[in-house]
Order: C-alpha cells, then structure tokens, then sequence
C-alpha cells in the first residue's frame, strides 16, 4: 500500500501476518545480495489473550527494534476487484480507481486506500486492459501500522496475502503452461492462475475446505476452464497447494482423484534457506508471513 517511511536497520525485514486466530512473525536478514529467513514463530490468540506481551518479547529477545517490517492484511481488512483499467498513467491509477469501485466495497469507501495490481496484457483477449483493485480500510491499515510502532519497530510496506504470496511463488510457476496455487486456509482459501510468473487470475474461496473439498474441485476446475477458454491460455496442467500438506492428506487425495493435473505441495525447507528447518505445522501457520519477510524489495511502493 502506499505509504514510506525511512529505513533503519538494512539487514532484512520483519513481517507480521495477524489474523483472529493468532500473529504469525517472520524475520529475515540480508546475507551478500539476498534475504534468508532468520525466525519464525506463530502465537496463537488464546496465549496471546493470556500474555499480551509474546510478540514484544520476541522482539526483544531477537534484538528487532528498529527493525523494517512488512504488514498483511487480513481478509476482513481488504476487497479485491476486478476491474477494466482506466485510461490514465500510473501515477493516477489509484484516484481514477477509487470512481469505478466506490459503490462496490463493503465499507466506506471515504476512508478507504487504494491500490492495484496489474495485470499481463493478454489477460484479457476480448475487452481493454484489467487490473485487480485493493481496496482497505484505512483505518485498519492504520491500527496495524500503529501496533508495528509500538512494538519498536518500522513499518515500511503493508500488502495482502496475494501480493506477498508472489514473493516465493513467482518461479515456481515459470512455464508457458499454467499452474494453479492454491493457498489453503480454514476461514478464507486463494487460488491464483499463473503462467510465466505472472498472475491472470485471483480468486477467494470463502469457505472451510475441510469441510467442502468437493467444493474446492469444482472451484478449481471451473477456474481452470475459465483461464482456457476465455484467457486464450494454455492448459493448466499443475496445481500447487500451499501451505505444505502431508501426502497422505485428505485433500491432496481429493484432488488426485478428481484433477486430470499433476497434484503437488510447496515445502517451503526447498524452496528458501532458512537458519531452523520449519516443520509442517509451522509453515501452515507462517506461510504469509515467510513470503512477506522474503520480500525483495526493501522500499515501500510510492
């Protein structure tokens, strides 16, 4: 989202994923040219009503004041449309979007930030340019900006599930052939359509997929379909979940039996260097987080 403040430690960033259920934290430091993943912990909201003090003490015990630190936003705290993109230049991108969106969001649009994520040019071979408008509310974006602070530490980029997900995600989805993420939660689930690292779809399942994992195969065929036949893209032939699940696991075996593609789950000890292994449960409850930690870019977007 669109806001900067100066930089003080240079050596990688803090990332904070809050939701109802608990506060995932990610740390990153610069080793040469890169980040690599420095702590991971998730506190849960039940010890965290019992001890408010967790997340400062992890912070204090890890020397992180002062530190940079990336917030994501929860789904009760953002919209994300789909949208023709106006006529205009980047840099009036946002006003132009606010006119389109502004009776179309579940609050108050006068006290909304505005942003947007482009999207490739043939996302759309039928109609004009598209793009996905982010639209938060203002003043949660601000009481999470606010909790960094008093937390010692310095927020410089607030982003949502989506755009942090790209971070590590983008590569694995290099090919012309489509590939399709599906980042699994029990509230609110993603499933993003990528071909050549770059995203063509994003959509959100709002529902426990534990409790409706025929929903989710239908879900992802129909999207699947779409990204085909109205896209003009290839087929997409892989389908990586996120976070990391057990082979043997409900869903993965749903999907085996009813997805004519190759049916996979990103461990993320693979895909990043880390000082500690993360096991399964870490990563299911950090997986944000780690991607907005391993952000690599270190200036906010202006």
């Amino acid at each position: 989202m669109q806001f900067t403040k100066k930089n003080h430690k240079n050596f990688g960033r803090v990332c904070l994923h809050i939701t109802d259920r608990g506060t995932a934290i990610a740390v990153s430091k610069l080793v040469g040219a890169s980040l690599q993943l420095q702590h991971c912990a998730y506190f849960n909201s039940f010890d965290l009503s019992d001890n408010p003090e967790l997340i400062a003490n992890f912070i204090q015990q890890n020397n992180l004041a002062g530190a940079n630190c990336s917030l994501i936003l929860c789904s009760s705290e953002y919209q994300l449309l789909l949208t023709e993109a106006p006529s205009v230049e980047a840099d009036e991108m946002c006003q132009a979007l606010w006119w389109k969106v502004k009776d179309l969001v579940g609050f108050d649009v006068e006290n909304a930030q505005i942003d947007f994520i482009d999207l490739p040019e043939d996302s759309n071979r039928q109609q004009n340019r598209r793009v996905y408008a982010v639209i938060a509310d203002k003043a949660k974006v601000r009481a999470k900006i606010a909790l960094a602070e008093a937390l010692g530490l310095n927020p410089v980029t607030v982003e949502i599930p989506e755009t942090a997900l790209l971070h590590l995600i983008a590569d694995l989805c290099s090919d012309l052939v489509g590939t399709s993420i599906l980042y699994l939660d029990p509230e609110q689930s993603l499933l993003l359509l990528m071909s050549e690292g770059q995203m063509y779809l994003s959509r959100t399942l709002q529902y426990n997929y534990l409790d409706r994992m025929e929903a989710v195969v239908l879900d992802l065929q129909r999207s699947m379909d779409y990204y085909e036949s109205q896209l003009g893209k290839s087929p997409c032939l892989k389908v990586l979940l996120l976070p990391q699940q057990a082979d043997d696991s409900a869903i993965m075996q749903t999907l085996r039996s009813n997805m004519g593609a190759e049916i996979s789950s990103v461990d993320l000890n693979a895909l990043i260097t880390a000082d500690t292994e993360l096991n399964i449960e870490l990563q299911q409850h950090c997986f944000i987080a780690v991607c907005g930690a391993l952000r690599s870019n270190q200036k906010a977007k202006k």
